[in-house]
C-alpha cells in the first residue's frame, strides 16, 4: 500500500506495461534468434563440404586430362616433321578421348602444327595460352581462358603440356581443348537429385562455364555478380548468401578447382534458403503460438489492474471535467488516498478550476479581438498570408486568395496546400517543407501553382515555423511577370552561346568551337588510353567553282556538302565543324585509323552522290579529298598536332588525284603544300 501511494501514473504503466510485454518477447527473441543462427551454422558447414566435393570432382577433370596430355607426350608420332602422321596419330587419340573436343600441337608462337583435322592451321584460338607455355615447367598442366574454338566452333578450355624438346630443337606444347558437355554431366552429377544449384565460375573473366540446373550458354558473363565478386574476394572458398545466376537468393559454398593450374575456376554449390530454414521457421511458430497464448493471460491480468488503478480514477476525473464544461462547478471530486498522486493532484486542480474560469473566458475574448485585428491586416495587403498546422492542413487565408488564385479564403481553410501545386514541382516544395521544419531561420522557394481557372502561375512563397510550434506562416506573392522576364533573359543568352559557337552558313560547329572541343577530345583520349581521329576535308577545285557559277552558287554547295556529311556521322560522340571557307574537319572518338579512312570514304561517296555539276572539275560534279590522322592509345599527340597531321594527309590526297581519301604518311609530309594550296 505504501509503495502504491508514492507511485506516480508513469511509474505504473511502465511497470504493468514491462511485466506484460517485455517476458515474453525477450523469450521470443531469444529463441528464435538461437534457432536462425543455428540453422545458419548447420548450411553454411553443408554447403562448404558439398563445394569442396564437388570442386574435387572437377578437378578429377583436369587430373585426367593432365594424365592423357603427359602420356602423350613421349608418343613418337607427335613430331612436327610429319604433319599428316601427326594429324592421324592425334585423330584417333581424340576419338578414344570424348572428354576433349580438339586435339593438337602448338609451337612457341602459337602455331597450330598438328591437329586432328588435317586441314587446321594458322594460329591457336587461346593466343595467352601459348604466350604461357613459354614459363611453364616441363611436368605443368596449364589451363586456359573460356573461348569458341576457331575450329570446333565450340565453346570450350584449353589446357596444354610441354613436349619434349623435338629434334629440330622447337619448343612445342600438346594440348587438347575440354568438351563442355563433360563438364555439364559432372555438375549434373553433383547436384543429384536435389533442388540444389552447381556452377563451375571463372572469376577473372566472370563467366559462368557450365550450371545446374537452368542450363544456359556455356560461359555465359555475367558483369558484377555478387556471388561472383564474392567468390573472387576469397580465392581459398568458403560460404555466402547472395542471389543466384537465376536470381534466386541461396546459401552458397564455394572452392577452389585445385588442379586447374593457372586458372581463376571456382565451384559454387547453393541451396535454397527456405531449405535452410524450413525447421527453424516451423519451431519458431510454435514458440510464437504458446508466447501469444501466455501473453493474452497476462493481459487480462494486467487489464484487470489497469481498471481499478488507472481507468476508475481517470473516468472520475473525466466526469468532473465535464460538468465543469457545463458549469457545474458545485460538486468536487474526492479521490482514495491509495490512488496515484498524479490523480489526487488533478482533482485538486480540478476543484480549483472554476474559480480560474472566469478570468480565462475574459483572455479568450482579448484573443478573439487579437485575430480579428490580425485578419483585418492580411485582407488588405497584396500578398496571400497563410497558416498551417502541424498536420498539413491551411487554418487561415488571407483574402488575396481572391485576386492571386481565384479561391475564396474559407474555400482553401482546411485544405492541403499542396494540392494546388503543380505535379512536376511536387518534390521541389516537399524538399521546402522539410527545410522549415528544421530550419528556425525558414526558408523561401519559388514553383508552380494552378489558378482556379486552370491558369499556371509563378509564386515565391517565404515559410517560417511558429514561435509557439503550434504550425507554420507562409507569404506567397505573384512572380508571373518577372519569370516571363528571366525566360526571356535565358532564351537570348542560349541564343549568343549558339551563335558563338556555330558557323552561320553551314549550321555546323565553327573553327573556335572546333578547336575547343579537339583539346576536350584529345584529354578524353590520352585519360582513356583510346584512339582518336580527325578527317580533314576539302571541296575540290572550288575557287573555280565560285569563278564559274558564282558566290550564291558556291554557298549553295557548301550547305549540301556539310548535310552530307552529318548525314554520315551516326554515333552520338562524332563532331563535325567548318575550319574555313571550304574546308570542314570531322572528330572520330574511339575510332582506330582504318574506321576513319573508312567513314571518310563513306562521306566522299556521299557528297559525289549529291551530283553537283562542276564543269571545272576532273570529274565534272563536286568532289571532295579526305585527309585522315589517328592518335592511338600506344602515341597519345596533342590536338594541334593531330589536326596538323590530318591536313598534311589532305595534301597527300591532293596529290593522288583529289576525290581521294588518303592516311597520314610521315614519308608523304615532303609533298610541296604550298603548290597544292594553290590548285584546291
Amino acid at each position: 500500500m505504501i509503495v502504491l501511494h508514492n507511485m506516480g501514473v508513469r511509474s505504473r504503466m511502465i511497470a504493468l506495461i514491462s511485466a506484460a510485454i517485455l517476458p515474453f518477447a525477450g523469450l521470443i527473441g531469444a529463441g528464435i534468434a538461437y534457432s536462425y543462427a543455428e540453422a545458419d551454422r548447420d548450411a553454411r558447414a553443408t554447403v562448404t563440404y558439398d563445394a569442396q566435393l564437388g570442386a574435387a570432382k572437377f578437378s578429377r577433370v583436369f587430373l585426367d586430362a593432365k594424365v592423357v596430355l603427359g602420356t602423350l607426350r613421349g608418343m613418337p608420332p607427335l613430331q612436327i616433321q610429319d604433319r599428316s602422321r601427326c594429324d592421324g596419330f592425334m585423330q584417333k587419340v581424340l576419338a578414344s578421348q570424348p572428354m576433349f573436343v580438339t586435339m593438337g600441337l602448338i609451337d612457341a608462337a602459337g602455331n597450330i602444327v598438328c591437329h586432328n583435322k588435317l586441314a587446321a592451321t594458322g594460329l591457336f584460338g587461346d593466343h595467352d595460352l601459348a604466350v604461357r607455355m613459354l614459363k611453364a615447367r616441363a611436368d605443368d598442366l596449364v589451363v586456359g581462358r573460356f573461348m569458341v574454338g576457331p575450329v570446333s566452333k565450340k565453346p570450350t578450355v584449353a589446357v596444354a603440356m610441354r613436349l619434349p624438346n623435338t629434334a629440330s630443337g622447337q619448343e612445342i606444347s600438346v594440348f587438347g581443348s575440354l568438351n563442355l558437355d563433360v563438364f555439364q554431366e559432372v555438375a549434373k552429377a553433383i547436384a543429384g537429385n536435389t533442388n540444389h544449384t552447381v556452377a563451375l565460375i571463372d572469376t577473372a573473366s566472370e563467366r559462368v562455364l557450365v550450371r545446374w540446373p537452368n542450363i544456359a550458354a556455356f560461359g555465359t558473363p555475367f558483369p558484377n555478380h555478387p556471388l561472383i565478386r564474392g567468390v573472387a574476394l576469397h580465392p581459398e572458398g568458403g560460404t555466402t548468401f547472395s542471389v543466384g545466376f537465376d536470381d534466386v537468393p541461396r546459401f552458397f559454398g564455394f572452392a577452389p578447382v585445385s588442379d586447374a593450374t593457372g586458372s581463376s575456376l571456382a565451384l559454387a554449390r547453393g541451396f535454397p534458403e527456405q531449405e535452410a530454414f524450413s525447421e527453424v521457421k516451423s519451431r519458431s511458430l510454435w514458440a510464437l503460438i504458446f508466447s501469444l497464448s501466455a501473453f493474452l493471460v497476462a493481459i487480462a491480468l494486467a487489464t484487470t489492474i489497469a481498471y481499478w488503478t488507472q481507468l476508475r480514477p481517470i473516468r472520475r476525473l473525466a466526469q468532473m471535467s465535464e460538468r465543469i464544461g457545463d458549469g457545474d462547478f458545485s460538486t468536487p471530486v474526492s479521490m482514495e488516498r491509495w490512488q496515484a498522486m498524479e490523480f489526487r493532484g488533478l482533482a485538486t486542480s480540478l476543484n480549483k478550476s472554476a474559480d480560474k474560469l472566469s478570468l480565462a473566458h475574459e483572455a479568450e475574448q482579448k484573443t478573439i479581438e487579437s485575430e480579428r485585428r490580425f485578419r483585418l491586416l492580411a485582407d488588405n495587403t497584396a500578398d496571400m498570408i497563410t497558416t498551417v498546422d502541424n498536420s498539413g492542413k491551411r487554418t487561415f487565408v488571407s483574402g488575396a486568395s481572391r485576386e492571386m488564385l481565384g479561391y475564396e479564403p474559407d474555400e482553401l481553410v482546411g485544405q492541403d496546400p499542396k494540392n494546388l501545386v503543380l505535379k512536376e514541382d511536387q518534390r521541389v516544395v516537399a524538399s521546402f517543407l522539410e527545410e522549415i521544419r528544421t530550419s528556425a531561420k525558414g526558408a523561401s522557394e519559388q514553383y508552380r501553382v494552378r489558378h482556379r481557372d486552370g491558369t499556371i502561375l509563378w509564386v515565391e512563397v517565404n515559410g517560417r515555423r511558429m514561435t509557439d510550434d503550434s504550425g507554420y506562416v507562409f507569404t506567397m506573392r505573384n512572380i508571373a511577370k518577372r519569370k516571363t522576364v528571366e525566360a526571356q533573359l535565358e532564351a537570348a543568352n542560349d541564343q549568343l552561346s549558339r551563335l558563338a559557337t556555330t558557323d552561320e552558313l553551314t549550321g555546323l560547329n565553327n573553327r573556335r568551337e572546333f578547336n575547343r572541343l579537339v583539346e576536350r577530345e584529345s584529354r578524353q583520349s590520352y585519360r582513356d588510353g583510346s584512339d582518336l581521329s580527325m578527317l580533314f576535308i576539302d571541296v575540290d577545285r572550288f575557287k573555280a567553282f565560285n569563278d564559274v557559277y558564282g558566290h550564291p552558287e558556291g554557298d549553295r554547295c557548301l550547305k549540301e556538302v556539310a548535310a552530307a556529311i552529318s548525314k554520315c556521322l551516326r554515333r552520338p560522340g562524332d563532331l563535325s565543324a567548318r575550319y574555313g571557307g571550304e574546308e570542314f574537319a570531322v572528330i572520330l572518338p574511339n575510332t582506330s585509323a582504318d574506321g576513319a579512312a573508312a567513314r571518310g570514304d563513306v562521306i566522299r561517296q556521299a557528297v559525289a552522290a549529291l551530283n553537283l555539276q562542276h564543269s571545272a572539275g576532273e570529274k565534272g560534279y563536286v568532289t571532295i579529298s579526305v585527309g585522315v590522322a589517328t592518335t592511338t592509345r600506344r602515341s597519345q599527340l596533342p590536338g594541334a598536332e593531330l589536326l596538323k597531321r590530318a591536313d598534311e594527309a589532305l595534301y597527300t590526297a591532293k596529290a593522288e588525284g583529289r576525290d581521294c581519301v588518303a592516311q597520314y604518311q610521315p614519308q608523304a609530309a615532303s609533298v610541296s603544300m604550298a603548290d597544292d594550296r594553290q590548285h584546291r
